[in-house]
């Protein structure tokens, strides 16, 4: 069964019988599983509660479980605070008494706790054994737990126990300003940085730790659940995904991994920008917490009124994490401030009636470590070794390996996200691979050696500039000469495809100018193996030089950068998902969907299972996949049918490598074919 959560908050103050009724009807008709109280959260928050504070919410939450409990319903908590989101013109409480975070730019936060100080952790320590009191399902971390993202304040933190903390693993005394300078210097990574990360790394996990033992010691049958962000932030500040996730299990190990992925829309947006976001955050963040967590993701509706989002969208997002292998869903669908239920959005017939499918999906879930396609690699210690280009933004430790997930992702090519350490890269063979950003500098020589001897490797310029700084440019890929330039300094404008052709347009050109990173400009040794499939050209149409290449029949370059800004924006185009695809056939097979752009493609060749979802509001008359493995002439079609689901006997026909599955996908639609 796929498992309906619902956060819902009421007011102390304010609630009424009628209110309580009317969302007992709500989780009956809406076939609710679970009823997640949030506590203190945005609108009734009122800083960090005392424990004579907190104690009216749980003595009210609890007259609910008990009839929640008579309706074959579970209750779980989810407090809004651990460290606080962002100050709010509260102050802490004299009586609470912990210190506040000081920010990278030494700003003092006046509401926002520091991870380090004993006596928040004593804090948090106790008012997390209040609430396991109640004996909740499950009790959440919320997603405030973090170094980063607490407005108005930057990365955090730099107070002066912290500071006295760096200094003395420095081993000399340094102001903030020096420290923060040097953690964010370009060049080689410095000790400052990798104090930082293993101080903030460290603290996190000694919180959980505590909390673990308190909650357990209370309510051993309670699952510690952790709220997350953006994966590539939490990376800035070092956070080890199963050291964390691990120490709320318990040292007995008896709890399951939870976690509450980021979905990355609270308001409706564009389907295809939601599915290039959903690759970079929730999918990433599914594989750092491994194929058997429980994954519960975040539906939120801020600002939790149907002028935010369809019910359309918020079906078609529920559905959608099938793609995570999601135990089930976090609804925050009413506001945060006491308002209730609002029965005339039509929610419960929107839950009730997708709720069939969405089980039997979650029948057998994905396993998202399992999958087949081009292996995309990330890397939790990316900031512990990427290098920034002018130390004046935090942002420039962000790690942009999560680029070709959702490029190659939003092109129908089936991909899944593969976490490295070193105990598993040598373990990777005879797969094709797709690294960004700084990755390789985290790898010996010999493992990076080993991986350009085993497989096929897609690459981006950041990757191709480590390679070079390792000095192993010449040695795997033939490279004698580099040069970077920036976008929009009169120099390239576009790049085309000399003698291709994608899509009956002859010699296609993709731009080179906007919405771009810079652009690394390679020559290769002359009797070099290098097809030059696209070059770079100015303005005036003269030929600057090579832009991608396949280098050794193996290797595929894109030697450009990602723009803070805009990413990787400027590749989605259709003629850069043509040659792509051209280019991978070129060096080994790859599945893939054609003419079905931003639909995604997911393979499960164990359980010879495909995952096909249609991220656009087109509809579609059938399904083209390219294959590696032929498929039956008879496929198994499971889709949604209104209150249920319906199972098809499809027919396929084949074309060369092209099987064409004929079916039907509707604009945000997912189908699972087995074949």
């Amino acid at each position: 069964m796929f498992e309906y959560s619902l956060r819902y908050v009421f007011d102390i103050r304010h609630n009424s019988a009628e209110k309580d009724t009317a969302l007992l009807n709500f989780v009956k008709s809406a076939q609710i599983d679970d009823v997640c109280f949030i506590i203190n959260a945005e609108e009734l928050n009122h800083s960090h509660l005392t424990r004579e504070e907190t104690q009216p919410w749980l003595d009210q939450i609890k007259e609910l479980q008990a009839k929640l409990k008579d309706m074959g319903i579970t209750t779980s908590l989810n407090p809004w605070t651990t460290i606080m989101h962002s100050d709010r013109g509260f102050k802490i409480d004299n009586k609470v008494g912990f210190d506040t975070f000081v920010d990278i730019e030494g700003n003092k936060a006046k509401d926002m706790a520091c991870p380090a100080d004993p006596k928040w952790r004593q804090y948090l320590v106790e008012r997390y054994t209040q609430y396991a009191s109640i004996h909740p399902k499950r009790l959440w971390l919320e997603d405030d737990f973090r170094h980063y993202n607490h407005s108005p304040l930057k990365l955090m933190c730099f107070c002066p126990r912290h500071m006295k903390i760096y200094q003395e693993k420095l081993g000399k005394k340094v102001t903030r300003h020096e420290f923060v300078k040097a953690l964010l210097a370009p060049g080689q990574v410095t000790d400052e940085r990798k104090i930082y990360l293993n101080q903030a790394r460290k603290e996190m996990i000694e919180v959980e730790q505590l909390i673990e033992k308190a909650v357990h010691e209370v309510s051993p049958e309670t699952d510690l659940g952790q709220m997350t962000s953006f994966p590539d932030w939490h990376a800035v500040e070092a956070r080890d995904w199963a050291g964390l996730l691990d120490a709320q299990r318990g040292k007995k190990a008896q709890h399951p991994r939870v976690v509450r992925p980021h979905l990355p829309a609270y308001n409706e947006v564009s389907p295809i920008m939601y599915g290039r976001d959903f690759e970079k955050y929730s999918v990433i963040t599914a594989a750092y917490a491994g194929a058997k967590a429980e994954l519960y993701p975040e539906l939120e509706n801020s600002m939790w009124t149907r002028q935010v989002k369809s019910n359309n969208f918020i079906a078609f997002q529920i559905i959608t994490t099938a793609l995570l292998g999601a135990k089930g869903i976090l609804l925050n669908i009413f506001d945060m401030m006491g308002n209730g239920i609002n029965d005339s959005w039509d929610y419960s017939r929107l839950l009730s009636q997708i709720k069939p499918f969405v089980s039997k999906l979650a029948e057998i879930r994905m396993d998202v470590g399992g999958l087949a396609g081009v292996k995309v690699l990330v890397d939790q210690d990316a900031v512990f070794y990427g290098q920034t280009i002018t130390g004046k933004l935090v942002d420039e430790l962000l790690p942009q390996d999560k680029q070709w997930a959702s490029l190659l992702s939003s092109f129908g090519i089936a991909t899944t996200i593969l976490p490295i350490d070193h105990a598993t890269v040598n373990n990777i063979q005879n797969e094709t691979l797709a690294i960004s950003g700084q990755l390789l500098r985290g790898l010996p020589k010999a493992e990076i050696r080993y991986l350009f001897a085993s497989n096929k490797i897609l690459l981006d310029g950041e990757s191709v500039q480590a390679i070079i700084d390792l000095g192993l440019a010449n040695e795997l890929l033939h490279i004698v000469k580099a040069q970077w330039y920036q976008p929009k300094t009169a120099y390239q404008s576009f790049e085309q495809a000399d003698g291709r052709q994608v899509n009956n347009v002859k010699d296609p050109r993709v731009t080179m100018l906007q919405h771009t990173g810079s652009y690394l400009s390679l020559d290769y040794e002359k009797d070099a193996d290098v097809q030059v499939w696209t070059s770079a050209y100015n303005s005036i149409d003269q030929k600057l030089g090579n832009m991608m290449t396949i280098v050794d029949h193996k290797a595929i370059l894109l030697p450009i950068s990602a723009d803070l800004k805009y990413g990787w924006e400027a590749q989605y185009s259709s003629y850069k998902e043509g040659l792509i695809k051209q280019m991978l056939d070129e060096i080994g097979p790859v599945d893939y969907l054609t003419e079905m752009p931003n639909v995604k493609l997911k393979i499960d060749r164990t359980r010879r299972e495909l995952w096909i979802a249609n991220f656009t509001l087109d509809e579609y008359e059938q399904i083209n996949w390219h294959y590696t493995l032929k498929p039956n002439h008879q496929v198994e079609v499971t889709r949604y049918k209104k209150d249920a689901y319906q199972v098809d006997e499809v027919e396929v026909e084949f074309m060369d490598d092209l099987a064409v599955i004929q079916v039907r996908l509707a604009p945000l639609e997912l189908i699972k074919v087995k074949y």
